[in-house]
């Protein structure tokens, strides 16, 4: 089961994204999924501090993410702060900021070699 919380209105404070992540896997989720809506660059970076402090406790994998396009960095380098997987689109987003599937695998290769 996967656990999911977004919040379309901003980016909570570190340790709000932290106990929500925490609190999605002691009800029971297999997979504890955050996407957030970054105002700032201070936003992107504060979901992927987030991300990495949970990361080094959880019991389950996590989805992170910063949505629109000041957030598409999260999907593709969220890989190395502890996200477990990205979204892309094939056609339409279902969400803001999400990339192409083509593109997101391209930059993947190149993260990852």
């Amino acid at each position: 089961m996967v656990a999911s919380n977004h919040d379309f209105e901003g980016t909570p404070a570190t340790e709000e994204i932290v106990t929500r992540l925490q609190a999605m896997e002691e009800a029971g989720a297999d997979v504890a999924k955050i996407a957030v809506m970054p105002r700032s660059a201070g936003d992107v970076v504060r979901l992927l501090e987030a991300t990495e402090r949970r990361y080094r406790d959880a019991q389950i994998p996590l989805i992170t993410m910063s949505m629109g396009g000041l957030g598409a960095v999260t999907r593709i380098g969220g890989g190395v702060f502890g996200s477990a997987a990205t979204f892309a689109t094939v056609g339409a987003a279902s969400a803001p900021g999400q990339l192409p599937a083509a593109g997101v695998r391209a930059a993947l290769e190149l993260l990852h070699g």
